[in-house]
């Protein structure tokens, strides 16, 4: 959806203050996921600009979105929906332990970000794009029909005051307070008025994606890998402890 200036404001603010961090990348625990297969969650940040242009001279941007994808080791990569890790959980200090005797596969350094980033070209990019133009050019019609039916009404009004003053004037009847010139400007600025707003407008219909951009990434372990570790499955009251735990958080 289009881009909201408060929400803009508070991505551009967290990404200043912490892109570093979210590059250096997080360890999150997947209990829904009873498999061993490690994979990597991939942060990417999303805009789209018209060609309308700020005081700088820069494009502006009217939708910005953050995108989730995931690659396996094998290379594949998926769609994470929009906010996946809140299905997700830091590992306590025990798995903590037990993670860091884990070896880093070797595939989570290679081309993960190239990887996200062709998924996110051919995939997330044309329907953010999709989305956002259809919004665009539903809103920017109804806003050039408003504009022109109301600005050409007061267009025809001055150009008709116009010719009664000029016919008043030439019968010798001058008005004190408005001559036919005045009125024929009036009608000339609102002509120029509705020019450039129209110009404006078509400007706003033309919208373009920027490339997107890995801002963060996440390495995710599926619960059953940890069991693996511990050497035993999860009891059903630990799990229960666990789970009113994390969701006690989560509130």
């Amino acid at each position: 959806c289009p881009g909201h200036p408060l929400l803009d404001a508070t991505i551009d603010l967290i990404l200043e203050r912490h892109r570093d961090l979210l590059k250096q990348g997080a360890i999150l625990i997947d209990e829904g996921d009873p498999g061993e297969e490690i994979r990597a969650l991939v942060f990417l940040e999303h805009s789209i600009q018209d060609a309308r242009t700020d005081r700088t001279g820069n494009r502006r941007v009217v939708s910005r979105q953050i995108q989730f994808a995931e690659v396996t080791e094998g290379g594949q990569v998926r769609g994470a929906g929009y906010a996946p890790y809140l299905d997700y959980r830091p590992p306590t200090d025990s798995e903590r332990s037990l993670i860091k005797e884990i070896e880093q596969p070797g595939w989570l350094r290679n081309e993960i970000e190239t990887r996200a980033l062709g998924y996110a070209v051919q995939n997330l990019v044309p329907d953010h794009l999709i989305e956002v133009k259809t919004h665009k050019e539903d809103l920017v019609d109804k806003t050039m029909a408003a504009v022109r039916d109301r600005l050409t009404v007061e267009i025809n009004h001055w150009d008709h005051r116009a010719e009664q003053l000029k016919q008043q004037e030439l019968a010798g009847k001058v008005n004190a307070k408005i001559n036919s010139g005045k009125a024929r400007q009036r009608a000339d600025d609102l002509t120029t008025r509705l020019q450039k707003r129209m110009e404006d407008l078509q400007q706003e219909r033309r919208i373009s994606p920027l490339p997107p951009n890995v801002i963060a990434g996440a390495m995710i372990i599926p619960i059953g890998l940890l069991n693996k570790l511990i050497g035993s499955s999860t009891t059903p009251s630990l799990h229960a402890k666990e789970t009113k735990r994390v969701e006690m958080i989560a509130m």
